[in-house]
């Protein structure tokens, strides 16, 4: 059988004064699309850098596709979009996706033949003006663009729509829709209950940094009995 695109073995993370997060045990199959949710503070950044190696545990052990965390390799075809993102306000968007490219071990003929259709592909029509110029849609597209560079196995999202307008929803709906049924991983945190609920096959609820649900989205015959789910979870 193949290995699960995130195993997670007895996880922990110690704040200090109390804090933990986990223990967390699970495992997400390869190709499936997970929503995860909670309130601020739940501990869903926190569980995300474990699970990429970003932060070391305190306790227990993650795997990606089989392989450690802590091991370089585990992290190749795996895209990652952070919460929040900071580009030197100088840099252009054409030059930043050169770098990554070159970063994620892409062949740069291909990769700069390429270049401006990709970006097109995110409405980045400003790729001429330096960062500064940009609007914080158009720095989110710019950063959902880096990590959608090298995904072929698994895409992880930290509020991907933080900041963009119905339109850029829109784009990174269908370019969600066309990962997954690529066979791509997925696995999306955010506080929009509605806009994972058409996306995710399951649902994992954090909650003071313990798993407190996990269901198929098929249990929930539509959003109110989806919000009611959470709701309950986090009380």
């Amino acid at each position: 059988m193949d290995a699960p695109s995130i195993s997670c073995k007895g996880l922990e993370l110690d704040y200090g004064r109390g804090s933990v997060i986990g223990p967390i045990t699970l495992d997400i199959p390869a190709g499936a699309c997970v929503a995860l949710v909670g309130e601020n503070g739940a501990g869903k950044s926190s569980f995300i850098h474990m699970i990429l190696g970003l932060r070391p545990p305190s306790r227990g052990s993650a795997a990606l596709f089989g392989e450690s965390t802590s091991q370089p390799a585990a992290r190749r075809g795996i895209g990652y979009l952070q919460e929040s993102v900071d580009f030197p306000e100088r840099a252009r968007a054409h030059d930043l996706i050169a770098l990554h490219s070159r970063l994620t071990g892409l062949d740069r003929r291909e990769a700069a033949q390429g270049l401006e259709a990709y970006l097109d592909g995110f409405g980045l029509e400003l790729t001429g003006k330096p960062i500064r110029a940009y609007s914080k849609g158009m720095k989110q597209r710019l950063a959902l663009a880096i990590a959608m560079l090298d995904c072929g196995r698994l895409l992880i999202l930290d509020e991907p729509n933080s900041g963009l307008d119905p339109v850029g929803i829109a784009m990174l709906r269908g370019k969600l829709d066309a990962l997954k049924a690529s066979g791509t991983t997925l696995l999306i945190s955010t506080h929009r209950l509605a806009e994972v609920m058409h996306l995710a096959d399951q649902v994992l609820v954090l909650h003071k940094g313990k798993v407190a649900g996990s269901s198929p989205m098929s249990d929930f015959q539509d959003f109110n009995a989806f919000e009611k789910y959470f709701l309950e979870r986090v009380r």
